[in-house]
């Protein structure tokens, strides 16, 4: 089978660095034993300055050390109150978090979308008919649909949530793919915005950290959440991780990860000449439409049998919109650029016949 589900680009180079890392790192007792609250203070300073912006800088106090992408999110909901409330997301969105919020009772209210992002006039409509508490967002190379949200909708997204006193829960897990960063909500509404920089797809999904920006008002309930569910982030990688950012090794690999989605994307961009995909330069995945008439679930297993494998919009969809029928196409598995050009090639086949 070509894997075309998941996105963990994880690179040659990175087996030896680690391997050289362990053996290298200095002993300390702390490595075994449980971390302190939110983490350690010089590993919290390391990772404000990794987040901090310019004209965005932020505080070491603010920031909570957690184990991943998926524990910051379950710690922000259950530390906020809102399990059992309601959340706007957007039709389409991370089949994760879809999942998350079934297990912990929370209600997904799907919100509006164009290719900016969610629409601010729609969210307030919505705000003004059903009892909603938050908003979760991935502005930046969104995932499944890889849209990035422009300055000005983020600043309309922010002031609906002034309005009507929502929380901002921006999830970035691919935002290290693209070069021109925007401020986060986080920084754009440090009293509400919550922001995610997990390092699953940075590094690889077995270094299970993530820093996250809290506000003030939540940053004790936050704490407590992450050290009553899992007693602290993980001492070793928080330590490997602040070590790479000083020495520039995260940066390094961030480059050479935004290069390679380049170079794979070049290839689909050739592949699939002539189709509709949306997507962007430095991405490791991208989204193709389907319309509405199509059965995904039945063009994914024909997809299957073919010997390909792709994630259909069954999974993302919140309310099963045949709007939003589509498929998730994910690069970060497959580097080999003739199994790469088979694969979409197979795809293609499957589109004209669609």
């Amino acid at each position: 089978m070509i894997d075309f589900r998941f996105n963990y680009p994880v690179l040659d180079s990175q087996h030896i660095l680690f391997q050289n890392a362990l053996t290298s790192i200095e002993p300390n007792e702390a490595y075994l034993k449980m971390e302190i609250s939110g983490g350690y203070p010089e590993d919290r300073k390391i990772a404000s300055q990794w987040l901090s912006r310019p004209d965005y800088p932020v505080a070491p106090e603010s920031v909570v050390l957690a184990c991943g992408g998926h524990h910051a999110l379950t710690a922000i909901i259950l530390a906020t109150g809102l399990s059992g409330g309601a959340i706007l997301v957007d039709p389409v969105t991370y089949n994760g978090f879809i999942g998350l919020a079934a297990i912990m009772n929370v209600k997904l209210i799907p919100c509006p979308i164009d290719d900016k992002g969610m629409k601010p006039e729609a969210m307030a409509e919505l705000c003004l008919s059903q009892k909603i508490k938050a908003v979760y967002l991935m502005p930046t190379i969104h995932n499944p649909l890889c849209f990035i949200m422009p300055l000005e909708r983020r600043m309309e997204i922010v002031e609906v949530a002034q309005l009507f006193d929502l929380i901002l829960i921006d999830d970035d897990a691919y935002g290290f793919l693209e070069p021109n960063t925007l401020p986060n909500f986080a920084q754009l509404a440090p009293e509400r915005g919550f922001f995610i920089y997990s390092f699953a797809k940075i590094l690889a999904p077995g270094v299970k950290t993530s820093y996250i920006i809290v506000p003030e008002k939540w940053l004790s309930p936050v704490m407590n959440v992450v050290r009553i569910t899992s007693s602290g982030s993980v001492t070793l990688f928080t330590r490997l991780i602040s070590n790479w950012v000083t020495s520039g090794e995260i940066s390094r690999i961030i480059k050479e990860k935004q290069k390679i989605a380049l170079e794979r994307q070049n290839v689909a961009a050739r592949v699939l000449a002539g189709y509709k995909i949306i997507t962007q330069p430095t991405s490791f995945h991208f989204w193709i439409p389907l319309p509405g008439s199509v059965h995904v679930n039945e063009f994914g297993e024909d997809l299957s049998k073919k010997g390909i494998d792709v994630v259909t919009s069954s999974g993302y969809n919140v309310d099963a919109d045949p709007m939003y029928n589509g498929i998730r196409v994910a690069l970060g598995s497959v580097s080999d650029e003739k199994i790469l050009t088979k694969g979409l090639s197979i795809i293609a086949e499957s589109l004209d016949k669609a």
